[in-house]
């Protein structure tokens, strides 16, 4: 086969060039002849045989070429200029030389496929059946993501995501700005919150978490006898009378969350709605409110105060007759008393946690304290190092009568010491201490959230505490803190989190609004793109027909701007 060419130079002299093409069949040869007078007549029509061949010509090699110049260099391959292609050292293909800022959009990774899939495949639209989509691509319009409720699934998706990692609305909008990509506004969030009823949403996946927290308990070998003690704290959002504080209420790794603002009357109300859920509660631990205190005994449980709260004070009250000034040395202050401050505390820990449950024999171990500084160790724990042989005591021994007395009345004044029978179990708050500081992630301080949006954030909270909290430590490291070099604690390291509560908050949302997907045209005043209400105007992976599933994993991307837009 002969191609002829003509080039018309500037003195309309012609230069022909002839190309040989060589086919297997005739068949071959006519379909190569029916695909290449098609390509004429739409890259040039009108325009005369040899001039519309030129044109086909010219528009291939310009692919061609284009495709090349992207495509990375081996290593081998030198560039004549540096800034000929942008390599680096590794000779990869790192840009071209535009300096220009390219935006970035989101699209679903099936409508992706399915934009793929209409270019490569035949089109039935033309008489000649193996033309493509190519040629249609500036007429027609793609979606880049399936609509749910009249909105992309793509930014709904990624309202979700940042949702649910605890990101801010702001730091999500600067993020998207930041990195050229387009992004919803507060407006269309609000609306998914909302009107969409997302945060319905995460309130159902919050109230099943918590249900399947006191299913557990429950389960407990020592429910059916015994019951089941709990643990409260307030955490206040910026100050102590500040508008939202909440009182966690757990029992293993069942919370409750209220929005209040004190301590007291948030426990009122929490216990209550906690003992309403089925749960036998014999007793309830908490920080040191005497308040509390009377509360809980008129409920008939057993009260209970943060081992924490007991000692904190301890050793700066004992300062009084561990130091002073040198003329009331061995009056009101004694030099044999000058290190026991430190270590009393760590004695009434330890006769916090071996008294038995019994306050009497509480406080009797506290006075023994004073004994064993004496060298007395007839009531020492049996397994004590006071009792093993050439035993040495780095502390000074109390000898002075005065000292004695002083040290034994400092004793009796102690918290743990008056309130014996509400430091006999040995309870702390380090759980709910725990969730307090996980609640940052979603609920920073000095941020002051409306009612709604501060109970769906606290729901995420309680949710994520629920499905990660006791994790197997898969090793342990010991290490000491230069603050306290005298204190070594061990580190343990946790297996990864996981976070099945976002998939399934996202599978909840959807089933909610798929009885009222829609594909048309929203109006609540969004600018969102109007999609057409024929079927056969699009083609697949344009939009999501009300009964196909969704799948969690399609969108891959990120989003794209206000007009909510993402096509081409």
């Amino acid at each position: 086969m002969f191609v002829q060419m003509a080039v018309l130079d500037d003195d309309c002299s012609r230069y022909r060039l002839h190309l040989q093409l060589s086919f297997s069949s005739q068949e071959e040869k006519e379909t190569y002849l029916r695909r290449f007078e098609a390509a004429r007549l739409l890259l040039a029509p009108g325009v005369n045989k040899r001039k519309a061949t030129i044109s086909v010509l010219n528009a291939l090699l310009d692919r061609v070429l284009a495709q090349t110049e992207s495509v990375p260099v081996s290593r081998s391959r030198t560039s004549s200029s540096a800034n000929e292609m942008m390599l680096d050292s590794a000779g990869i293909y790192t840009g071209d030389e535009d300096p220009t800022d390219q935006d970035l959009f989101v699209v679903e990774q099936k409508a992706f496929k399915g934009l793929c899939s209409g270019l490569v495949q035949q089109c039935g639209c033309l008489s000649n059946p193996s033309w493509t989509l190519a040629s249609f691509i500036k007429s027609r319009v793609w979606a880049s993501s399936r609509v749910l409720s009249g909105h992309y699934i793509a930014n709904q998706k990624l309202v979700h995501a940042f949702t649910c990692a605890g990101i801010l609305p702001r730091q999500y909008i600067n993020f998207c700005s930041f990195a050229g990509m387009g992004e919803v506004k507060q407006r269309y969030i609000h609306s998914v919150y909302v009107d969409r009823l997302y945060q319905q949403v995460i309130a159902d996946a919050a109230e099943e978490s918590m249900k399947a927290a006191v299913d557990c308990v429950k389960a407990r070998p020592h429910y059916a006898t015994s019951g089941e003690w709990v643990i409260t704290d307030a955490r206040h959002d910026s100050t102590s009378n500040a508008y939202h504080s909440t009182v966690p209420c757990m029992a293993g790794r069942q919370e409750h969350r209220v929005a209040q603002t004190r301590e007291v009357a948030c426990t009122k109300i929490v216990l209550p709605q906690v003992i309403a859920r089925g749960l036998n509660i014999t007793e309830v631990a908490h920080d040191y409110q005497s308040t509390i205190k009377k509360y809980v005994e008129e409920l008939g449980m057993v009260n209970s105060y943060d081992t924490w709260h007991g000692t904190k004070n301890v050793a700066k009250e004992l300062r009084k007759i561990c130091c002073g000034l040198a003329r009331a040395r061995d009056v009101t202050w004694f030099t044999e008393l000058s290190d026991k401050a430190r270590s009393t505390k760590v004695h009434l820990y330890w006769c916090m946690r071996n008294c038995g449950g019994n306050p009497d024999r509480l406080r009797a171990m506290i006075m023994n304290i004073s004994k064993h500084f004496q060298g007395n160790h007839c009531s020492c724990y049996s397994e004590s190092p006071c009792h093993q042989p050439g035993y040495i005591s780095k502390r000074k021994l109390l000898t002075m009568p005065a000292a004695i007395s002083a040290y034994e009345n400092a004793l009796r004044k102690t918290l743990i010491y008056k309130a014996a029978d509400s430091f006999h179990l040995c309870r702390d708050t380090f759980w709910v201490e725990s969730f307090n500081h996980q609640l940052l992630t979603y609920l920073p301080k000095r941020i002051h959230f409306h009612t709604k949006t501060f109970e769906m954030r606290m729901n995420l909270a309680v949710m994520d505490w629920n499905e990660n909290t006791q994790r197997v430590a898969t090793s342990h490291h010991d290490y000491t803190d230069v603050r306290r070099p005298d204190h070594r604690s061990t580190y343990n390291v946790l297996v990864k989190k996981t976070y099945r509560f976002v998939k399934n908050i996202w599978t909840m949302y959807i089933l909610k609004n798929m009885s009222s997907q829609q594909i048309l045209q929203e109006d609540d005043g969004d600018d969102d793109m109007v999609l057409p209400s024929d079927d056969t105007a699009m083609n697949d992976g344009d939009y999501v027909d009300s009964d196909e599933d969704l799948d969690e994993d399609d969108c891959v991307f990120s989003e794209d701007d206000e007009e909510e837009g993402n096509y081409s």
